[in-house]
């Protein structure tokens, strides 16, 4: 192990909790074994490190620093105390994030995809694993399938190849993307996988996922959308039941009863519907670019007054790590307040399959 790194607590396999020793304070290790790559994937490990160091934004993910050792690259990244978006809907928001957190959330994304765009980079890799939050903000990661738009020297309007690693984010690709024809794909993809995220976050599953991938694409090419979940749009009961009779398969989420019944009872905002809407528009041309979203749409109108801090406080206590130190941990006599904190350790359910997906 890095002598600059103790780890505390493994995320996966290939991510642990670590204290920098340095510092004193915690960070996210992330480890990675050259020789069970080949050279092309390697090459995208390489592009992903080299893109995440160039950029300098608060809404991206940031690489602390990066070692060689023993034939593996590490990666050290800022911890995030809620994780992914992903893991706090698991652990947390069962049928999904409120609207206003949903908001705030999604303001934070398209600074950064916006970000992203005026360098000429297109994520293709937008989904709630890849949106990590602490108490401030939510920071866009996952950057193994990010491709840059400037090719020897100069910025093309159009790309044509599909992502190394498209398994994972399959159900959040543009149709057109998938389509793999002469009309290629541009950065109004990540509009449209932003669209599908809103769904997840809102919903709290991710659209398609009890799809077959060929039902799926034929789905996206028709230009079939997922929904918001609420009043307005939830299906009653008896149609619930008459597709699961059917064998149609409307997902594990749908089909239980405390779900059922917060989408049956909440009614989110129309400009909500209409942003999701308008992320997901099957032509690309007739989706608003992300600096339009941010600048001229009526639901972010919601996010003036407060901020992702002060709604998910209301709702979560998360433990800061970084006011643990080496001295605390090793004490012998553990007072009161270091029970109550060790408790709140416990809580934030850090395990071993806990996806933090960089």
């Amino acid at each position: 192990m890095l002598p600059e790194y103790e780890i505390r607590s493994s995320f996966s396999k290939s991510v642990s909790l670590a204290l920098d020793k340095s510092t004193n304070k915690y960070v996210a290790l992330k480890k990675i074994a050259v020789d069970k790559y080949n050279d092309e994937n390697f090459k995208k490990i390489c592009e992903e490190v080299k893109i995440i160091k160039d950029l300098q934004h608060e809404n991206v993910v940031q690489i602390c620093a990066v070692f060689v050792k023993d034939l593996e690259v590490h990666t050290v990244y800022p911890f995030f105390c809620f994780g992914s978006a992903k893991e706090a809907i698991k652990n947390f928001f069962s049928s999904g994030f409120p609207e206003i957190i949903c908001a705030l959330i999604l303001k934070d994304l398209l600074l950064a995809v916006e970000y992203l765009h005026s360098r000429g980079i297109i994520h293709r890799g937008i989904r709630a694993s890849h949106i990590l939050l602490n108490q401030k903000r939510a920071v866009l990661s996952g950057f193994r399938d990010a491709t840059s738009l400037i090719q020897n020297g100069e910025r093309i309007k159009i790309l044509y190849t599909l992502p190394l690693h498209s398994a994972k984010s399959i159900n959040w690709f543009a149709p057109e993307l998938l389509e793999q024809n002469l009309y290629g794909y541009s950065e109004k993809s990540d509009v449209y996988s932003i669209g599908i995220t809103v769904c997840e976050l809102a919903n709290g599953i991710a659209p398609f996922g009890d799809l077959p991938t060929t039902l799926m694409l034929t789905e996206k090419i028709r230009g079939n959308q997922p929904s918001l979940l609420d009043s307005s749009t939830f299906p009653s009961e008896e149609i619930i039941f008459q597709a699961m009779d059917s064998g149609i398969g409307i997902g594990e989420a749908w089909a239980a009863d405390n779900t059922r019944q917060v989408y049956s009872k909440r009614l989110l905002s129309d400009p909500f519907h209409k942003f999701a809407e308008e992320c997901m528009a099957r032509n690309p041309e007739n989706r608003p670019s992300v600096n339009q979203l941010l600048t001229q749409h009526l639901f972010f109108k919601q996010c003036r007054n407060t901020n992702l801090e002060d709604q998910l406080k209301q709702i979560l206590q998360p433990v800061d790590l970084n006011k643990l130190s080496l001295e605390n941990i090793a004490q012998k006599n553990i007072g009161d307040s270091d029970n109550d904190l060790i408790r709140d350790i416990a809580s934030l359910n850090i395990q071993a399959n806990a996806e933090w997906d960089f």
